[in-house]
């Protein structure tokens, strides 16, 4: 059996490894803030650099935005939203599955920059943490 603290440990070591990869993320200044929810509406990890979003906003946005998708059903899996703002700023609600859970990304772009290419490498980024 694995000790407890040996479990804390490793989980605040796998936190701490997916908030630098955020911060690197923000620090290209493509995003304000990035958050990852669980599928249970658990912050997993996070890094904000002076969004105006607040992570209780996008977490209620992403679970209003999941119980929309599922309208669609099977035929119209969802795998991104996004949203542009007034001030076009972007908010992005990227689903993944990693570590055999579901997921979502939910970021803030100034949007500005493309974000596609960056989301795909986070997304594997991300994939590799238990690695």
């Amino acid at each position: 059996m694995i000790p407890r603290e040996a479990t804390e440990n490793r989980a605040q070591d796998i936190q701490n490894r997916i908030e630098q990869i955020m911060k690197n993320y923000c620090d290209e200044e493509r995003w304000e803030s990035i958050y990852l929810f669980s599928s249970d509406g658990f912050l997993i990890a996070s890094y904000r650099s002076g969004s105006s979003y607040t992570e209780e906003t996008l977490l209620e946005f992403a679970f209003t935005l999941i119980n929309g998708a599922m309208l669609l059903g099977k035929e119209l899996p969802v795998k991104e939203i996004l949203l542009r703002d007034s001030n076009k700023k972007q908010l992005i609600f990227h689903y993944i599955t990693a570590f055999d859970e579901e997921f979502i990304i939910a970021a803030v772009s100034h949007g500005k920059k493309g974000f596609r290419r960056a989301i795909a490498r986070l997304e594997k980024q991300l994939n590799t943490i238990y690695d």
